[in-house]
């Protein structure tokens, strides 16, 4: 066992180890090295069996050395595997110069298309690419991406089957994501569904035809999309069947594995009661409906004799239970606890059928080398270790509840009367809810703090939720949304518990709101901190468990020295302009305080910044509340997340220039009541540990005529700076345009003057006129925009203004965040790195260089605005 354990462990290292490089070698030099070290390992398990080496004088240091190279063998054989196999994904690209660019190709539709407003979106695969003008067929078979996540408009709401082929006509480019500290990678889920190039469907196609063309009902193989178009079917009639949307979401989440049908009101609910695993197709859901499959096929088995003398009814029962699950694991959208639990059990069963039987952590540690195999980049998902602890603990307590354990326990002798039987009765259920309560410590203790490394946050009162919620959505509301497809009224019974469920989980997390925080904290402190929190979830006498609370405390306390992101210290200030887009969110910190300058864009009825982007950005720094939220002006593009953020998380003071009877001014914030308003106006300051900020724009006459101008030209203007010989700026200017920057210097040039400056309205070009830039003479400027934004920001001729006048500039889509705290910054002369156009800042770091993986391969960041567009507000 100890041999095995050793090889599944360096096999794990190994992968994971590869899918955080920033780069891949060659895919020769993959391939060699995986030849290699396959050779190796086999010829070292040759020499295992020699007599020489069992008989040899100096055994024992000859078998720790073979452990050795053979571990590192694998360890080789892992990283060097996945490495070639990312060679070949990342081979399929489009073309620069075909970015944005309409191409035609025959597709067949896969997984569960997405309803969004106005369209859908879904995942095809590309059976044939069609001639294009200047390239060849085989060509773009060969190098073009196989696999695309497109949005294409439909018509009265009828989505697209999967297994359905289609003649598209689609603009392309490689999958964007956005980086900053804290952020989800959404780059990586296209790259491990092999999704390359996403991008829309034209509404009309080359030659003006049809943009989008059904070609055939029927897949190209006849397997192909039949249990996605079951899903598909499943999810309609549930929404169908079922009025309210809220409750039909939950629903289509438990039993086709739909999580986007669920609200994001109620995601937010989940996170905070800690129930986001029972709400996603967890292991629990799996092993539930594999022991329901069990129980039935032994009861009806049992009843055949001829059929026990064949095949004995308990082993019957026992594959009925992995068959059972494993098509409800593919029915739910195959997801990564859903296949530990099918492989688990697979292997458990092949083991009790030769009569084997191995100790749990070998079955554990195999199973996950397994799941990495067909999959190495789950190991960069959050729920393949929330899942292997979490079932780790249970097996190491023998707690682990299995379908598979389908013997009948002996009878005992039957109770006399009814006052007897009521006490058996309720000694079994004192005995499992005691037991329940012990799993759910058991859980906790081991979860919260990988919860607190992976999200940077855990919540404390889900100890008490789960009690609660996991009897009530394993035992009734998962069974009801199964059994409702094929009894549909079992889907309202269904919505009953859901309604009660929901309105005792909301109250339970009103009167208990208790999250535990940490920030991003340094490797070795995570790791520490996640083994002794599982390690103290296993059987150990208390003194080790004593010796154990040391490695975790620093996830509840850590000084601000060994943070990844420490707070300024007193008398400076630090900077985080958030890669959110097209739009501005801008995060200043003191030693003692925050401010965050507007909230980046909203996208959609479901998408904001604050929700994506901001929230996560803050737990990542250990900011827990807001003393002042600054919105520029009522752009969607800079107010879109600031809902979010004053539901979420406490804002002491809102400053802005929105109207008197805008719903941002109203809204309820986290204490019930609205948050206190300021209306930014020129002239305002005030000091925070030694850091001034002033308020340069607008003027009380821009409120007095404010029906007269335009939403950008009220936008606040904010100059954060310290003075003194090693003092230094920053001003934030919204969306002020050229009148506003002439203002501006005809007030007072000197108040301009800026260390950083964040450039006005994007970087279009009705902004930084050469005057404003003269007076400000930044030192770093910085653009936050959107990656082939339709308004062609930033610039051309702002860009070449600031060459001319050898203004250092970075922009967020190549950039991501940029960080800039003014205790370490410092000029670098050194020249340029050309081939990064706006990722080489003189101060401050991108944080997008320092923290790549090789499958976020953007496009390129400029697009050509749309022909015969005018930008709205937001541009």
């Amino acid at each position: 066992m100890g041999v095995w354990l050793v090889w599944a462990g360096a096999w794990l290292w190994g992968v994971f180890w590869q899918t955080g490089a920033g780069a891949l070698p060659p895919a020769w030099a993959s391939a060699w090295v995986a030849g290699v070290s396959g050779v190796g390992l086999i010829a070292l398990i040759w020499a295992r069996r020699r007599p020489w080496i069992r008989f040899a004088r100096w055994r024992r240091g000859l078998c720790w050395a073979w452990l050795a190279l053979s571990a590192l063998a694998v360890l080789a054989l892992a990283w060097s595997s996945t490495a070639w196999r990312a060679s070949a994904r990342m081979h399929e690209a489009i073309p620069d110069a075909w970015v944005g660019q309409a191409v035609s190709a025959l597709v067949q539709v896969e997984g569960l298309p997405q309803p969004v407003p106005g369209g859908a979106v879904l995942d095809a695969r590309v059976i044939n690419w069609l001639p294009q003008r200047g390239l060849d067929t085989d060509t773009m078979a060969r190098d073009w991406p196989r696999h695309l996540s497109v949005r294409m408009a439909v018509q009265d709401g009828v989505l697209p089957l999967a297994g359905e082929q289609w003649q598209v006509t689609v603009q392309l480019h490689a999958p964007d994501g956005q980086s900053n500290p804290g952020a989800f990678d959404g780059t990586l889920a296209y790259f491990e569904r092999g999704v390359r190039a996403v991008g829309k469907v034209r509404a009309k196609g080359v030659g003006d035809g049809q943009g989008a063309r059904r070609i055939s009902d029927q897949a190209e193989w006849p397997w192909q999309g039949v249990m996605d178009r079951w899903r598909q079917r499943i999810r309609g009639a549930i929404f169908e069947h079922v009025p309210d949307r809220r409750a039909a979401g939950i629903l289509a989440g438990l039993s086709v594995g739909d999580q986007s049908a669920i609200e994001q009101d109620d995601w937010g609910l989940f996170r905070q009661a800690g129930i986001t695993h029972l709400v996603s197709i967890s292991g629990a859901h799996i092993a539930m409906f594999g022991w329901m499959a069990a129980l039935l096929v032994r009861r009806l088995w049992s009843r055949w004799p001829r059929g026990m003398h064949w095949w004995p009814a308990p082993d019957v029962a026992m594959w009925a239970a992995v068959c059972a699950s494993g098509l409800y694991a593919v029915l739910a959208g195959w997801g990564v606890p859903a296949q530990r639990t099918v492989w688990m059990m697979a292997m458990v069963c092949c083991l009790r059928s030769g009569g084997r039987r191995w100790p749990w952590p070998l079955v554990w540690m195999v199973s996950a080398v397994g799941l990495t195999v067909l999959d190495p980049w789950a190991v960069r998902q959050a729920g393949f270790w929330l899942s292997y602890v979490a079932v780790g603990v249970l097996l190491s307590a023998g707690l682990a509840a299995s379908p598979l354990h389908t013997e009948v326990q002996p009878a005992g002798p039957e109770p006399s009367s009814m006052s007897e039987r009521l006490r058996g009765w309720a000694a079994k259920a004192w005995g499992d809810l005691c037991q329940l309560v012990r799993i759910q410590c058991l859980i906790t203790l081991a979860l919260m703090p990988l919860s607190l490394v992976v999200f940077q946050q855990a919540s404390i009162s889900s100890l008490l939720v789960n009690l609660i919620a996991i009897p009530v959505f394993t035992i009734c509301i998962t069974p009801m949304a199964l059994l409702g497809t094929l009894w549909a009224p079992c889907w309202d019974a269904g919505v009953w518990v859901i309604h009660g469920l929901m309105g005792l989980v909301a109250s339970l997390v009103h009167a208990w709101p208790a999250m535990a925080a940490s920030p991003v904290l340094p490797w070795w402190v995570a790791l520490f901190g996640v083994v002794a929190g599982a390690a103290l979830a296993v059987p150990m006498h208390w003194r080790w468990r004593l010796g154990l609370l040391p490695f975790v405390l620093p996830l509840a306390y850590l000084p601000q020295s060994g943070h990844v992101l420490p707070a300024p210290r007193p008398g400076t200030f630090g900077l985080i302009a958030a890669d959110v887009g097209q739009g501005t969110a801008v995060l200043v910190r003191t030693a003692h305080h925050a401010l965050l300058f507007d909230t980046g864009p909203r996208i959609g009825e479901q998408l904001n910044a604050g929700e994506r982007t901001l929230l996560p950005l803050f737990r990542a720094m250990g900011v827990s509340e807001l003393d002042t939220l600054m919105i520029s002006h009522q752009d969607t593009d800079h107010v879109g997340g600031a809902a979010a953020i004053i539901g979420q998380m406490p804002v002491a003071q809102l400053i802005s220039s929105l109207d008197e009877d805008h719903a941002l001014r109203h809204q309820p914030g986290m204490g019930g009541k609205a948050v206190p308003h300021l209306a930014c106006q020129a002239g305002q300051q005030w000091q925070w540990d030694g850091v001034r900020f002033e308020v340069l724009h607008p003027w009380p006459d821009d409120y007095a005529n404010r029906t007269e101008r335009e939403p950008n030209a009220m936008s606040c203007v904010l100059k954060v700076s310290v003075d003194g010989p090693n003092g230094a700026s920053a001003l934030l200017t919204g969306d002020i345009e050229a009148e506003q920057e002439a203002a501006l210097v005809a007030h007072d040039p000197q108040a301009l003057r800026s260390t950083v400056l964040v450039a006005a309205h994007h970087g279009s070009r009705t902004s930084s006129t050469a005057g404003f830039l003269q007076a400000v003479q930044p030192q770093q400027v910085v653009i936050q925009v959107g990656r082939r934004n339709r308004y062609g920001h930033p610039s051309p001729p702002v860009l070449a203004r600031y060459e001319a006048m050898q203004l250092n500039w970075v922009a967020t889509p190549a950039c991501g965040a940029f960080v800039w705290s003014m205790g370490e910054s410092q000029i670098d002369t050194h020249p340029l790195d050309v081939t990064q156009p706006g990722a080489t800042p003189r101060l401050g770091q991108c944080w997008r260089p320092g923290h790549h993986r090789y499958w976020d391969q953007p496009s390129p960041m400029q697009a050509r605005p749309v022909k015969g567009h005018r930008p709205t507000e937001d541009g």
